[in-house]
C-alpha cells in the first residue's frame, strides 16, 4: 500500500535565518542554509548551505549542496559599483544617495521538477524551465529552457532531455500539479515515457 508521508524538515537550529518564506508541505531542508523571502514548492529538497533569495523555487526539486542565488545586482555602467552611491540601503553602513537608482533585486524563478547540482549561482531575473538541469558548478546567468541540460561557466545549453515533441507533451501533462495516482504512473513507467504520456493524455 503506498503512503506519502509528508513533513518538514523545519528547525530554528538548522537555519541561519528564514525569513519572508513560504514552505509547502513535503519539502527537505537540509542545515546550514539561510532564506529570504523564498517559497518552495511540494516535494522539493535541498543539500546543506543553501543561500537563496527572492526565489520562487517548484516542485519536485532536487538541488544540490551550496546554492547561492538571489543577492542582487551592482550596474555596471554608472561611475562607480559601490552601493553607496546608487543605493539608499546602506549595505556596507553608509549612503550618498538619496533614491534608489537601479532595481537592485529581480525575482527568481526554478521550474518544477528542476535538478541543480552542487555549487551552483543563480543571478537575478534568470528563469530556469521545468525539468531543467544544471551542472555542478555552473554560473546560471540567462534563462534556461524546459528540460534543457546546461553546464558552464559562462553558462550553455548542450543538450535536451528529450526530443521536443516530448517536452510539448510533459509540459502539457504538468504531471507535478497532478496526485498521487500520476506520481504512481511515473514510478511505474520511470524509464517508458511513451507509455506514461499516453497514459496520461487519456485522462
Amino acid at each position: 500500500m503506498f503512503q506519502l508521508k509528508l513533513y518538514r524538515k523545519v528547525m530554528a537550529l538548522v537555519f541561519n535565518s528564514m525569513n519572508n518564506c513560504r514552505i509547502n508541505r513535503g519539502v527537505v531542508i537540509n542545515k546550514k542554509s539561510s532564506f529570504y523571502n523564498v517559497s518552495i514548492g511540494f516535494g522539493t529538497y535541498l543539500s546543506v548551505n543553501a543561500n537563496v533569495s527572492n526565489t520562487e523555487i517548484g516542485k519536485f526539486c532536487s538541488i544540490g549542496p551550496n546554492l547561492l542565488c538571489g543577492f542582487g545586482v551592482h550596474p555596471i555602467d554608472g561611475i562607480s559599483t559601490c552601493p553607496s552611491f546608487y543605493s539608499t540601503l546602506k549595505q556596507n553602513g553608509f549612503t550618498f544617495s538619496s533614491e534608489n537608482k537601479i532595481e537592485e533585486t529581480k525575482t527568481i524563478i526554478i521550474g518544477n521538477d528542476v535538478f541543480i547540482g552542487a555549487n551552483v549561482t543563480i543571478l537575478d531575473g534568470v528563469t530556469i524551465g521545468n525539468g531543467a538541469i544544471i551542472g555542478a558548478g555552473a554560473v546560471v546567468s540567462k534563462n534556461i529552457a524546459p528540460y534543457a541540460i546546461a553546464i558552464g561557466c559562462p553558462i550553455k545549453v548542450v543538450k535536451f532531455r528529450f526530443a521536443p515533441d516530448i517536452i510539448e507533451k510533459l509540459l502539457l501533462i504538468k504531471w507535478w500539479d497532478k496526485d498521487k495516482i500520476v506520481w504512481l504512473n511515473i514510478e511505474k513507467y520511470f524509464y517508458n515515457i511513451n507509455e506514461f504520456i499516453e497514459q496520461s493524455l487519456r485522462k
